[in-house]
């Protein structure tokens, strides 16, 4: 699906950002990639973006703080997290934080799209966990 505006994404890990390049290339009109976090606050606040897609990582411990302070750059902008954390509550406080939605890296190419288009609807939503390995396909009881 092409969506309008363009979309900034913040991720500190340089190949698996390229990824998201390709594949959000398809989809917007503009993509913007930074890797730290005063990078992803100023292209924020100067871009507009339709989506912002932000790993975890650079929230450095403070998820709300940050969401806060780009909600306040770029409040039509929706905003999607990747996180490395599968827990229920993880993904509840990262709600509860202000993000629209939550995609687990683990499960981040089967996942992405449809996260994409959800937020972008004014919808949040949360990716499924990645499964856990049946306990009887790794010998245990």
């Amino acid at each position: 699906m092409q969506h309008a505006g363009g979309v900034l994404v913040g991720y500190a890990h340089q190949r698996l950002s390229e990824g998201l390049r390709h594949w959000l290339q398809a989809s917007f009109d503009g993509v913007y990639m930074v890797g730290d976090r005063a990078s992803l606050i100023e292209a924020a606040r100067k871009l507009q973006p339709a989506l912002m897609v932000v790993d975890l990582a650079l929230a450095e411990g403070d998820l709300a703080s940050l969401a806060a302070k780009l909600r306040g750059l770029a409040p039509t902008s929706r905003l999607l997290l990747l996180s490395d954390y599968d827990a229920a509550g993880a993904d509840a406080a990262a709600l509860s934080a202000g993000v629209d939605g939550v995609v687990h890296k683990a499960t981040l190419a089967a996942e992405l799209s449809t996260a994409v288009d959800t937020v972008l609807a004014g919808r949040r939503c949360v990716s499924p966990p990645p499964a856990l390995p049946d306990p009887a396909e790794r010998g245990g009881r």
